[in-house]
């Protein structure tokens, strides 16, 4: 069973996931410090300060955004959804990379097609957040040991319950990732369109 879907089945279930990243409040305001720099590891607040989506967040919305997070550690080639399983969440690399296939089939030790390797500040699975019944278009597999920050349904839900402005500010910019990301599709049908157009002359 990939991640996903067990995290799904867990939250209908009403059961806790046992993974929220709950920073406490005072080793946040510390991270969030200047003096963090003194140590040598990227703190949450660092490395989500440095994620485009998140670039119109003030320090304390970024805190905020934090606490609905669940953190997960991915061993090398552990899935974390499938191609046609139901959406459900929105995922951040904190660390390691993460391998898009499609025509993966695991259990017959078939790769199927690598689409592309995502790294360390990247993210991906928005539709899975914001589609009702999204059906996963590929498979994730952890590339090698990887950590993993993701948020889902549930806690999008409760988001724009508890704080209204944060979840619409989060809502728009993903938004904007899958208006961006359809931009960049519609560029390269046209390229390709172009393409085949070129080698129809020639024939």
């Amino acid at each position: 069973m990939s991640y996903e879907k067990e995290m799904a089945e867990k939250l209908a279930k009403g059961e806790s996931s046992g993974d929220k990243l709950d920073i406490p409040l005072l080793k946040y305001l510390w991270d969030a410090s200047p003096v963090s720099y003194l140590t040598s590891k990227e703190t949450y607040h660092d490395f989500f300060k440095k994620i485009s989506v998140l670039s119109s967040f003030t320090d304390n919305e970024v805190r905020l955004f934090t606490k609905f997070l669940h953190r997960r550690e991915f061993q090398a080639n552990e899935v974390v959804f499938r191609q046609g399983d139901t959406g459900y969440g929105f995922y951040f690399i904190f660390a390691g990379a993460v391998n898009i296939y499609t025509n993966h089939n695991r259990e017959a030790n078939d790769q199927g097609d690598l689409v592309i390797k995502l790294e360390k500040r990247q993210y991906f699975g928005e539709m899975g957040l914001l589609e009702e019944f999204n059906r996963r278009t590929a498979t994730a597999v952890a590339a090698e040991n990887t950590i993993l920050l993701g948020i889902f349904k549930p806690d999008l839900e409760q988001m724009l319950e508890l704080h209204p402005v944060l979840g619409a500010k989060f809502l728009r910019e993903t938004a904007l990732i899958m208006a961006n990301r359809m931009g960049q599709l519609t560029k390269e049908i046209v390229g390709l369109k172009k393409k085949i157009k070129e080698i129809e002359q020639r024939i």
